[in-house]
């Protein structure tokens, strides 16, 4: 049974990343001319599919990677969950062979090869946890995690439709200045 602190957690580590990464793209596409502010959620999504194709078949060339790795996900909703989900394994692996680094005798023991391949395989099983992003939050509360994930992401698109910016400029002026 999922409890309060469940739906917290899930907020915190899906819902909101999904909010600002969706209201990210959106107003990138939105101020491009991409996608019609004025357009409904249907018409959003048709727009997406057709943006996918384009990409798909190489017609697009944006200079805007998180853009691209969004459409490499499979765009919308899907693809921006299994892009912050690659990027949270990601950072993760990272963080683990940083702070557990078995040092360079370890990871050259069985060859070079060996060690490329290795982190081939790894590779890959990151991207195959991306595409299941769902399987890779917390299993005994998956709707709810997918709700959550959902409503952020629609959440962000709206809030990029109203032309709305993070006011990330006064939290950091609010910061204490620390010059001597």
């Amino acid at each position: 049974m999922m409890g309060i602190f469940d739906l917290f957690e899930a907020l915190i580590k899906l819902g909101l990343p999904m909010v600002v990464l969706s209201w990210f793209i959106f107003s990138w596409l939105y101020s491009s001319g991409e996608i019609d502010r004025k357009a409904d959620r249907k018409a959003i999504s048709a727009r997406v599919k057709k943006m996918k194709k384009s990409f798909e078949k190489k017609d697009s060339q944006n200079a805007n990677y998180v853009y691209d790795k969004w459409m490499w996900f499979g765009s919308g909703f899907y693809g921006l969950a299994g892009l912050w989900t690659f990027a949270i394994v990601e950072i993760s692996d990272l963080f683990s062979f940083v702070f557990n680094f078995p040092g360079l005798s370890s990871l050259f023991a069985e060859g070079v090869i060996s060690l490329i391949v290795s982190v081939l395989l790894n590779q890959l099983g990151n991207v195959i946890t991306a595409f299941v992003w769902f399987s890779y939050w917390p299993a005994d509360s998956i709707i709810v995690w997918l709700l959550v994930a959902y409503i952020g992401y629609w959440v962000g698109v709206e809030l990029a439709r109203r032309g709305l910016e993070l006011p990330i400029e006064a939290w950091l002026e609010k910061l204490p200045n620390k010059k001597p």
